[in-house]
């Protein structure tokens, strides 16, 4: 059986659509994702505008795809190949189980 993970891919919200149409370019790797309205908060933050800087945070984008564990490596070369951001922070984390609820109970 083949392991699966989660990769979360932290980008500003400027970048996010331009992201996810990279993304859908490889079907055969990412089936699908969700994304999800976040705030960016450190010493790395870019603020874009002054209503930020006030606000002490950035508006950010959490792009998160369960894909293959092996398939990470491939999804990353793509997204350093195509998107030409530094803006991109990335971490993977085991998934242990996912499905969609009316596939049935679990044993």
């Amino acid at each position: 059986m083949s392991e699966i993970c989660q990769l979360s891919i932290n980008v500003s919200s400027d970048i996010a659509e331009e992201l996810m149409e990279h993304l859908w370019l490889i079907p055969e790797l990412i089936s699908g994702c969700t994304c999800v309205n976040a705030q960016g908060f450190g010493n790395r933050q870019h603020y874009r505008n002054v209503q930020e800087k006030i606000r002490g945070a950035t508006e950010r984008n959490l792009i998160l795809l369960i894909v293959q564990h092996e398939s990470v490596s491939l999804v990353l070369a793509h997204i350093q190949q195509k998107f030409k951001s530094s803006d991109c922070f990335y971490w993977v984390i085991p998934t242990l189980i996912s499905g969609y609820m009316s596939q049935g109970a679990l044993d």
